[in-house]
């Protein structure tokens, strides 16, 4: 072998080197992503099973109970504000749709269609448009279907 032949096997092994680390790099970075994903998810998440005041309100929503109407202004705007996050995250490609519908869309739904949640809560005001986003996934509720592969961060 020559001179230049081992200059091109060089090269090339050089190469594929190269090549090999960048595709190493995307992968981590895709990686890296997703885990970014993942924790602001939990971060939501938890938020809505450690709040004892989110807590008493989903079980309330259950069956829309009457004392619903009682719950603070203040615990009311709390826990539709949790849910205006998650269509954020949503609209912002970091959770999705079929993710957030899983995870919230059962209480969301459910608190919109209360009658007693709304009491004292102007449901029609622009300022829960975000959580109105909710409403449109009845339409997954009613055609749901679990599929692993829409259902990852």
């Amino acid at each position: 072998m020559t001179i230049n032949d081992w200059k091109d096997i060089s090269t090339i092994g050089a190469t594929l080197v190269a090549l090999g680390v960048l595709a190493k790099g995307v992968m981590e970075y895709a990686a890296q992503g997703a885990q970014k994903r993942a924790e602001q998810f939990f971060a939501i998440r938890g938020q809505l099973k450690s709040n004892e005041s989110f807590k008493e309100i989903c079980d309330l929503l259950e069956h829309d109970d009457p004392s619903l109407a009682d719950v603070p202004f203040k615990e009311k705007r709390d826990f539709l504000g949790l849910f205006e996050e998650v269509t954020l995250l949503m609209n912002s490609g970091l959770i999705r749709k079929s993710v957030a519908h899983y995870m919230f869309g059962y209480y969301a739904i459910r608190c919109w269609e209360s009658q007693n949640f709304w009491r004292d809560v102007n449901r029609d005001s622009s300022y829960w448009s975000a959580f109105r986003s909710f409403d449109e996934m009845k339409g997954l509720e009613e055609g749901f279907e679990y599929s692993p592969r829409r259902f990852r961060f």
